[in-house]
């Protein structure tokens, strides 16, 4: 993995032609993992994972010592200066582009958020001097992991299929009711049992694609924006995708299904960012709309969920009493933004 990434690295600096001067400092590089991470220096960090393949991969790995070790031996002028997770360096990008970011949201193939809250109400700094200080640090929620060791969430019987068959299971609860990963196999799940009830498609149609796990891509769920009267493009999806001819009922109920997992997963989302908006405002200096930066391929792929994303906790926000956040949308990739930021930093 790491002689991978410092082969792309080299491609990189030899296509846009980046090789230092003579006597010129090395490269900085930032880099950012959609995994947590424990902050093992100010540079460097090692994934804390419960997934066997990450323990496998990265178990006790300091990402900056190791990759700076090969591109070391690789000859490479090229030095690691900064390891964030995703979510954190989203927020670096958020703030550099919108000042007064308070909260950070990824909705990617995974999902996470960051906030600011009050050194000195982290139990884990408390006693150091950053602790004892008034400075606001951002806090990595590990959002997906929310509901894992409670009732709050009321998952499905698909969610719970889900759930069981994923490599993880019993972990990362709420991600999997609402992250691009899997809200097209939710509506699988749905279709698949609704083809079990004899409910949709000709009884002589070929569904052994639909049989296929994660073979209906969250991608696919933009048809539910489709408003024609017969719902081609739902129909142009069925055929080319899996091979079926649909009749507008069939459309219809795909389309409904599409729009009840994205709704629920938008609103899932809206909830607690109005959640964090609430605890951003606390460790604000005196109250004042909290401004949530979003990032991730959801944003540009999905716009309902965007905007049922924003409405809810908009709504949720002013039932609390809190006033109505302000959303600006920073595009697929803030996070790598994020770590070039972070990496110049250091």
């Amino acid at each position: 993995l790491f002689e991978d990434a410092a082969t792309h690295v080299a491609q990189f600096i030899n296509t846009h032609n980046l090789v230092p001067e003579p006597g010129q400092p090395p490269l900085s590089m930032g880099v950012t993992v959609d995994l947590p991470l424990e902050e093992t220096s100010k540079s460097g960090g090692h994934v804390v994972s419960n997934s066997l393949a990450c323990q496998k991969t990265f178990s006790n790995v300091d990402l900056a010592h190791t990759l700076n070790s090969v591109m070391l031996k690789r000859h490479l002028p090229v030095k690691v200066t900064s390891t964030t997770n995703c979510v954190i360096s989203t927020m670096v990008a958020a703030q550099h582009h919108f000042h007064a970011t308070c909260i950070a949201l990824i909705l990617n193939h995974g999902i996470n958020a960051s906030y600011y809250e009050r050194a000195a109400k982290i139990p884990k700094i408390s006693g150091s001097e950053l602790g004892n200080s008034d400075t606001r640090v951002a806090i990595n929620t590990e959002l997906a992991r929310f509901g894992e060791h409670s009732n709050v969430l009321t998952p499905t019987m698909w969610d719970h299929r889900i759930d069981r068959e994923s490599p993880n299971t019993g972990y990362h609860t709420f991600e999997k009711l609402v992250a691009d990963k899997y809200l097209g196999e939710i509506v699988r799940n749905l279709i698949t049992d609704f083809m079990d009830s004899r409910m949709i498609f000709p009884k002589h149609s070929d569904v052994s694609t639909f049989s296929t796990p994660y073979s209906f891509f969250t991608s696919y769920m933009t048809i539910m924006e489709d408003t024609s009267d017969d719902l081609s493009e739902v129909g142009d999806l069925l055929r080319a995708g899996f091979n079926i001819d649909s009749s507008l009922v069939d459309r219809k109920i795909v389309s409904s299904l599409c729009k009840i997992v994205a709704m629920r997963a938008a609103k899932l989302v809206g909830g607690a960012a109005a959640g964090l908006a609430k605890k951003a405002t606390k460790a604000m200096d005196a109250p004042e709309p909290a401004v949530i930066s979003i990032s991730g391929k959801l944003t540009e792929m999905n716009q309902p969920y965007l905007e049922c994303t924003m409405t809810t906790a908009k709504s949720i926000a002013s039932k609390i009493g809190l006033e109505e956040p302000i959303f600006n949308v920073l595009g697929e990739d803030g996070y790598t933004v994020g770590a070039a930021l972070s990496s110049l930093s250091n």
